[in-house]
């Protein structure tokens, strides 16, 4: 009597070897796949904050790039006022020319 039917199919309820080889490998798949899925994880994020950290160093480098840059055109502004200055005196009539 250990058959049974269930949905109008005869199931045989003894546990085989075979049953046993295929609920095992069953559970090393599902454990080892978990296993991966939970090192690619970790990996991922330690590459996140990889990313993080270069993205927020590169932020901060344009920033201060940025200022430089801003400087720079500020001192060649002054310059080329300071230039048009002694344009002018050279070229103002009546300055020191023989």
């Amino acid at each position: 009597m250990s058959d049974r039917t269930i949905g109008g199919l005869a199931v045989d309820m003894k546990i085989s070897l075979g049953n046993i080889i295929v609920i095992g490998t069953l559970l090393v798949t599902i454990v080892g796949g978990w296993a991966t899925l939970k090192n690619q994880t970790e990996q991922n994020t330690v590459d996140i904050a990889k990313a993080t950290t270069r993205i927020e160093r590169l932020e901060t480098g344009s920033g201060d790039m940025k200022d430089r840059l801003t400087r720079m055109e500020v001192t060649l502004q002054n310059l080329a006022v300071q230039v048009d200055r002694v344009v002018r005196a050279v070229e103002r009539p009546g300055a020191d020319r023989p």
